[in-house]
């Protein structure tokens, strides 16, 4: 796959229209769709941890991560579930610029400040609109 240069989402994209006998743009919506219903995981390993790096980088508009984000991802989403953590990173990113609010740039970064964080949403949330249960 890589040797020829294609992308993992092209060759499975390639196969759907093998075996569907589909068009390549019918084929590709299907490949984005089971991806965006997570049916079909194009990253590296984990699809858990590729949800959380996902959240993150869509959220703080990161693009490179490192192999240690991609470990503390795996340890946030072992110790909290990767349903919660992509949930406080999405909170955090829409309350990034209040005041106190802490500054996470990496996911190593929010692994270690995961309890100042939860704690910083949790005051943030107070008139109970929303509730964190991590």
């Amino acid at each position: 796959m890589s040797s020829s240069g294609i992308t993992k989402r092209a060759w499975v994209a390639e196969l759907v229209m093998s075996v569907t006998r589909c068009n390549a743009p019918t084929a590709e919506m299907l490949v984005e769709r089971l991806v965006e219903e997570s049916l079909l995981n194009l990253g590296y390993g984990d699809a858990d941890v590729d949800k959380v790096v996902m959240a993150f980088t869509d959220a703080f508009g990161t693009t490179k991560v490192s192999k240690y984000d991609r470990f503390a991802a795996n340890r946030l989403v072992r110790k909290y579930g990767a349903q919660s953590v992509v949930g406080i990173v999405q909170l955090l990113a829409q309350r990034s610029t209040e005041r106190y609010a802490p500054v996470v740039n990496s996911v190593v970064a929010l692994e270690n400040k995961f309890v100042s964080v939860r704690n910083f949403l949790a005051k943030q949330i107070q008139s109970g609109e929303e509730e964190i249960n991590v």
